[in-house]
């Protein structure tokens, strides 16, 4: 009796006798040794190695996930695309983030250092056809790396790339569409692949330095790697150490405070009292500011003496105001990171090697989001306050750097990151059988802990109580002395009610695997069949647990994410490659996943079939149908309460006060929610399809193009706060039946005070919406004959976006992502391409050229595409060039500059909020210089 489902999964693959998709496969095809057609052409040709030597090539681990050599016979049924460590360096791409994120498939739009006040400030990722980063599988060397521990958008995990040293790449290959087949979880937008350093025979040494024309971001990066082989044995080791200072706002003139507000520069609010009028006639419009009794002498000093009385543009009255507050922000992380890389080889005989991989970073980073989140004002009060005059006021005060000890530079949020991954294995042959096996042990794990400079709710809040006092037996009535209020603090009183407040996260990931396969299992018309087959095990981790003083509410204006849980992972998988004739071969790939939590489990069969024809040895025609999923999220399964303040138009307060405005300015409320887990979720599921062709006229050319669909459907989301808010009105209106159990649940979850104000929400996740994407996807390469001149080569690369449709449930609107800017700001399409030239080894060059396709302007993102003013703001082009020379064979002299015409962002006339463009999308780091060196000894890398 079969009594587990990897045991059911392992005898229907080998009873099936069929397929694995080559993949040109990364995972079970490196591991195993199953021959892709890069395999088959390169052992075509002549060998005169011995036998042992000839065995001791067969235990190399070689990672193949795709190539784009410029032959059509070396390409699979499976599209892949290569950004090599030569096209890394030669672009000027300064991290793995820098090189994925310009990926023409990279049409997302993604937070990252520049998302102040975001949830991963601290944490790069990237979008693949514009999906969620979870849905994009990241592997290092064809092994799976644990997520980041924090959560992006407070919401989901997701790997971070800002960890994996740039100098320890070999290359990068993108698999795009469904992978679940060969990979299980999360593979539904494509699979990244990095690949690490293989082999080296001696060694190399690279120094790098680097700084911004217009200030900020100085960096420096040090590395070296050497390997040798004594013997039976094989070593390989690589170091990284790698420095940059932050870059502030203040550095770019689009981001000096209001500086670049095309509007014009306005100062913005320093000390104030926003005037709601009467609390009899209140409806959340403010009609002006209380003046300050003595006007703004007392704070002029604050932020640079730029501080003054300022009349307000839009409504009557003054305030203490500054254009340069905002500017107290970082875009760029003060960042220090340590790494290091060890592979170990050792052959027990000719049938038998043993390996071990390790690979360390340990990242400190430093941020702040600055003084839009530096502030005070009657929070723990609903915000709203009454004066003694009647009138429902705001007192807000920003605190500037002189009212702090050290400025802004001591309010920096630290995060120190260590991430790991360290595997030991064996691997071989089972004799003369044909068979070879795999078998390791995988742990990848990442902790991190966070120190963040916080204002403690009772400190604070006593602080300025005793300069707005409530009026005894008058609840929500206060008296301000507001000619104390308008006075600065010195930094000994911010220091009284300021603390640093620690965080820390745990993820690991554990997985034994073991693999057998034959690339020869028996012949067809058009070649030998190849099959493999795995079995794996373990369990992955996660763990965010909340700091006490957040849960208890003792930080002011902060909410805490927790949670943590474990589960256990079981998987099988086969791959079968068949060439059935010599111009078609058929792959076929299955895997069967199982995940076990205490409260519940999940399963999932995906499949894959591939087609490869080839009319002429120049011309491939290809194209696969594949099954994909997403296990859910361990935040959606074990995420504790996860608070946050939310903004947003209250229908129920509308109607009852019957206004005419509703969702624009009036009936908006500021009130906290929690997003809540649920073990009952289901696992994302998806489909997708490629067709395509490759085409190689000539040697030196290489045409190609596919088309992919990507269909998903049950993808966890968050509940929609204004469908829940609609459905909570229209049940205290009588609309609905209050009886019903959509009632019932929306009354439980949104709570109201007794004068029916909204207090908080709770919200769930929940299996509910639909996603459908479809791209087409080019590339051309070609170089030329070399000449007196040297050689020259170009490769162009191009991605459109077709189709991108989001459904939130059934029975809603489909809405166009690619047309509706309120809901996503995504390019459409986006293209690359690099002009090379070489002359005779010793002089080397590149141009590149990346160009983003218009996105949304402000008004399109925040108020929707009919908005009057809504549109696109232009393209953004953007040029980097390096420049290497050689004197010697063994040194490289380079010069790199990217941003060549200093461009900042797409000019939007509409973006009337800081920091004045979209920070998903675009930089304002301008033109960067950077020099190179470059010394091998010793040997050279294989």
């Amino acid at each position: 009796m079969l009594k587990t489902p990897i045991a059911t999964a392992v005898l229907a693959a080998l009873s099936l006798g069929f397929v694995a998709n080559a993949y040109a496969y990364t995972d079970i095809t490196a591991a195993t040794g199953l021959a892709s057609s890069q395999d088959q052409a390169q052992s075509a040709g002549p060998s005169n190695t011995s036998s042992t030597d000839e065995n001791a090539k067969k235990l190399d681990t070689v990672v193949v996930s795709g190539s784009l050599i410029n032959n059509a016979q070396i390409q699979t049924a499976t599209p892949s695309y290569t950004i090599t460590a030569q096209d890394i360096k030669a672009r000027g791409f300064n991290s793995v983030t820098e090189a994925l994120q310009s990926a023409v498939q990279a049409t997302g739009s993604v937070q990252g250092s520049q998302s102040a006040g975001g949830f991963t400030q601290g944490a790069q990722t990237v979008s693949l056809y514009g999906l969620p980063p979870q849905f994009t599988l990241l592997l290092i060397d064809g092994k799976p790396i644990t997520n980041f521990g924090q959560l992006y958008n407070g919401q989901s995990n997701f790997n971070n790339i800002s960890n994996i040293p740039i100098s320890l790449v070999e290359r990068i290959d993108i698999i795009p569409g469904g992978g679940s087949s060969i990979y299980g979880s999360s593979a539904i937008a494509g699979v990244v692949n990095i690949i690490t350093k293989q082999h080296m025979d001696g060694g190399e040494i690279d120094v790098r330095a680097g700084g911004y024309q217009n200030g900020g971001a100085a960096s420096q990066r040090i590395n070296g790697a050497w390997g040798h082989d004594f013997g039976k044995l094989n070593v390989l080791a690589a170091i990284e150490f790698d420095n940059s200072s932050p870059l502030w706002g203040y550095q770019r003139r689009l981001t000096d405070g209001t500086l670049g507000d095309p509007a014009g520069a306005t100062a913005d609010r320093v000390i104030s009292v926003g005037n709601y009028g009467p609390a009899a006639t209140f409806d959340g419009v403010r009609t002006g500011y209380v003046d300050p009794p003595n006007g703004c002498g007392a704070v002029s000093g604050l932020f640079g003496g730029s501080t003054a009385l300022t009349h307000s543009p839009t409504t009557s009255g003054t305030y203490c105001g500054s254009t340069k507050p905002n500017g107290y922000t970082t875009f760029i992380n003060q960042s220090r990171s340590y790494d290091g890389l060890l592979k170990l080889r050792y052959d027990v005989n000719d049938n038998v090697r043993l390996y071990s991989d390790v690979l360390l970073d340990w990242q400190q980073q430093k941020f702040t989001s600055g003084s839009q989140f530096a502030f005070w004002e009657p929070l723990n009060q609903g915000i709203y306050i009454e004066d003694q005059n009647g009138n429902v006021v705001v007192p807000l005060h920003v605190f500037a750097p002189e009212e702090m000890p050290g400025g802004y530079t001591s309010q920096l949020e630290t995060q120190d990151d260590l991430m790991y991954q360290a595997d030991i294995g064996a691997n071989g042959h089972f004799g003369d059988s044909g068979w070879d096996w795999d078998i390791y042990f995988l742990r990848s794990g990442d902790r991190t802990t966070t120190n963040t400079p916080e204002r403690m709710s009772a400190a604070v809040d006593n602080y300025f109580l005793n300069i707005i006092q409530p009026v005894a037996n008058n609840p929500g009535v206060y008296n301000i002395n507001y000619n104390q209020f308008f006075q600065p603090i010195s930094p000994a009183q911010f220091a009284s009610f300021s603390q640093n407040i620690s965080g820390f996260s745990n993820t690991w990931i554990n997985n034994t695997r073991a693999t057998i396969s034959n690339s020869s299992l028996f012949s067809l018309p058009g070649g030998d069949a190849g099959l493999a087959v795995l079995v794996e095990g373990g369990n992955e981790a996660w763990y965010e647990p909340v700091n006490p003083l957040l849960a208890g509410g003792y930080v002011w204006g902060q909410t805490a994410t927790s949670g943590g849980g474990q589960r256990q992972h079981k998987a099988s998988a086969f791959e079968f490659n068949a060439p059935i004739f010599r111009q078609l071969t058929l792959d076929l790939s299955g895997r069967y996943d199982y995940y076990k939590t205490n409260g519940g489990e999940n399963n999932k069969f995906t499949y894959k079939i591939g087609l490869e024809y080839r009319p002429f040895d120049t011309w491939l025609i290809r194209g696969n149908y594949s099954t994909a999923f997403r296990a859910p999220d361990m935040s959606s399964l074990f995420l504790g309460p996860s608070g946050a303040y939310n903004t947003y138009p209250d229908p129920y307060q509308c109607a009852i006060q019957h206004g005419t405005n509703c969702g624009a300015t009036q009936f908006q409320y500021q009130f906290p929610g929690q997003l809540l887990s649920n073990e009952k979720l289901q696992p994302t599921t998806a489909s997708s399809w490629t067709v395509g062709t490759v085409w190689a006229p000539i040697t030196n050319l290489s045409l190609s193009v596919d088309y992919l669909h990507i269909n998903i459907a049950n993808e966890v989301v968050q509940q929609d706060i204004p469908t829940l808010l609609n459905i909570d009105s229209q049940c205290l209106l009588g609309q609905l039946p209050a009886s019903s159990g959509e009632c019932q649940a929306a009354l439980a979850q949104v709570t109201r005070s007794s004068a029916g104000i909204l207090t908080n929400v709770n919200t769930y996740f929940v299996n509910l919406a639909k996603e459908q994407t479809n791209s087409i996807t080019a590339e051309a390469k070609y170089t030329f004959p070399e000449t007196h001149f040297g050689q020259f080569g170009i490769q162009i690369d191009y991605n459109d976006m077709l189709r991108h449709q989001y459904q939130l449930y059934a029975g809603s609107p489909p809405i166009n992502y690619l047309t509706n800017s309120f809901y996503s700001s995504e390019f459409k399409d986006i293209t690359s391409a690099a002009l090379s030239w070489n002359l005779h080894n010793q002089w080397n060059s590149t141009l590149y050229w990346h160009r983003d396709s218009p996105s949304p302007n402000y008004i399109g993102m925040s108020q929707g595409v009919n908005a009057p003013g809504a549109g696109r703001v232009g393209v953004w082009n953007t040029f980097n060039y390096s420049l290497t020379y050689s004197p010697v064979p063994n040194l490289d002299l380079s010069l790199l500059v990217n941003n060549v015409f200093n461009k900042m962002p797409p000019r939007d006339s509409t973006y009337t909020v800081y920091p004045y463009f979209n920070t998903q999308n675009y930089n304002v780091y301008g033109r960067e210089y950077m020099l190179q060196a470059s010394f091998r000894f010793g040997g050279k890398t294989k």
